[in-house]
């Protein structure tokens, strides 16, 4: 695996890992269900999770090394790009089942509300912009300022989009409580006051 001289950055051997994992647990989703209805909502919903968790890990990374200083979270820290793009690609993989649902099953995009399609939509521009500028080539046409509002504005808005849809299915459903409470959990970790981050021993 690509590492720096510490064994602390994985780099592109992250998204390589999660991508293959992805491909492989989606893969045994549908060869248990079959090409179903129950199979495709099952891949919607883990793809949500997973994104979820990947999500958190990149944009609380920052404050969650200021919370707590040691190898694990310095790991986290310096992998926080690919961990994002590792997300991005899950959450795309996300889209692609809701559209298998959509075509081959259940009208789900006809079926949700405007508002709903504006914010889920505007959360999957704000993704790809992120994406893309997370390389060079195309980062190279923001000036500093630029890429890290639009990483930080495109972030609180996907998180305000995933705590929306999950604490109001923790409401009734208490098996969304984990996620719900990790997006709350990564707001905090977010406005906890900045100090100097100390590269541990």
């Amino acid at each position: 695996m690509a590492t720096d001289s510490n064994n602390r950055i994985w780099a592109w051997d992250i998204v390589k890992l999660i991508v293959v994992g992805s491909v492989m647990f989606f893969g045994s989703m549908l060869f248990n269900y079959g090409f179903t209805e129950e199979g495709t909502r099952e891949m919607i919903r883990w793809s949500a999770r997973i994104s979820v968790v990947l999500f958190s890990l990149a944009f609380a990374a920052s404050g969650i090394h200021r919370l707590v200083q040691n190898s694990l979270t310095f790991w986290i820290l310096m992998n926080r790009k690919y961990l994002g793009i590792s997300f991005a690609i899950i959450h795309l993989e996300h889209l692609f089942f809701l559209g298998i649902l959509q075509y081959n099953f259940y009208p789900v995009f006809e079926k949700a509300k405007t508002i709903s399609l504006i914010g889920g939509g505007l959360a999957y521009l704000f993704l790809m912009l992120m994406l893309l500028t997370s390389f060079e080539s195309f980062s190279k046409f923001l000036s500093k300022r630029q890429w890290k509002l639009l990483h930080t504005i495109g972030g609180y808005w996907i998180l305000y989009i995933f705590l929306r849809s999950y604490w109001k299915r923790a409401l009734s459903e208490y098996e969304y409580y984990p996620l719900a409470i990790l997006l709350v959990l990564v707001i905090i970790v977010r406005l906890l006051p900045k100090k100097k981050i100390k590269e541990p021993t």
